[in-house]
């Protein structure tokens, strides 16, 4: 199985109780486990082709467990994230949650918990690359509409009727129609609120602006 399609476990715990439990469950469940010893570790070696989520202490030597959370977040990997601890404190789960963590799970915690977890975090890791790969679908349509298309997309998205668009960008209504047409057919949406949702969940908007080439 290549690697990229293979659920993995990224634990980052030194504890040894955490890691024997884990590996059992994980290797039951047909997941593979990597093991890391600090954050910075799994930041250096992780690739975000890989599927799987991690499983994370707070408490770490070097970068905790929240600013972890944050570094992937800023990088733009949304792997789903759970964490375990034995020091609990409630504004640390607040931040974790708020943060998109699946959840958090006190130590000592139980096999049927963490067996419950994982299968949700998996559904959902699923779910986000199917969502990525649809977005990076819309993107690649939207990036071969020209500059004056985007004139004209830009303004549907301002809600803007045919006729006034022309006057707008001094144009016939007929040549907005058929940029409107080509938007359309690029885009592969058949409604104005379908546009404008696809682009706005892609940010394809900016994308088309900035790789469209001239008409």
């Amino acid at each position: 199985m290549n690697e990229a399609n293979t659920n993995t476990v990224f634990l980052i715990d030194t504890d040894p109780v955490a890691r024997e439990t884990i590996q059992e469950l994980a290797s039951a469940m047909k997941f593979k486990v990597e093991f890391h010893d600090n954050a910075e570790s799994f930041l250096q070696s992780y690739m975000p082709q890989r599927g799987g989520c991690i499983i994370s202490e707070f408490r770490l030597f070097g970068m905790n467990g929240i600013a972890l959370q944050e570094a992937m977040l800023a990088a733009g990997y949304r792997l789903p994230i759970i964490f375990v601890t034995g020091f609990a404190e409630t504004p640390l789960t607040v931040r974790a949650i708020k943060g998109g963590a699946i959840t958090v799970l006190e130590k000592p915690f139980s096999r049927q918990d963490m067996w419950d977890t994982l299968q949700n975090a998996m559904v959902v890791e699923h779910q986000i690359r199917r969502i990525d790969a649809q977005h990076a679908t819309v993107r690649q349509r939207l990036a071969r509409i020209t500059p004056k298309e985007h004139q004209v997309l830009e303004l549907i998205m301002a809600g803007m009727p045919n006729k006034e668009i022309a006057s707008t960008l001094a144009v016939s209504v007929r040549t907005v129609e058929a940029r409107r047409h080509q938007i359309f057919k690029k885009s592969g949406t058949e409604s104005v609120a379908e546009l404008v949702k696809v682009a706005m969940e892609t940010n394809g908007l900016s994308a088309a602006k900035e790789d469209g080439s001239a008409s």
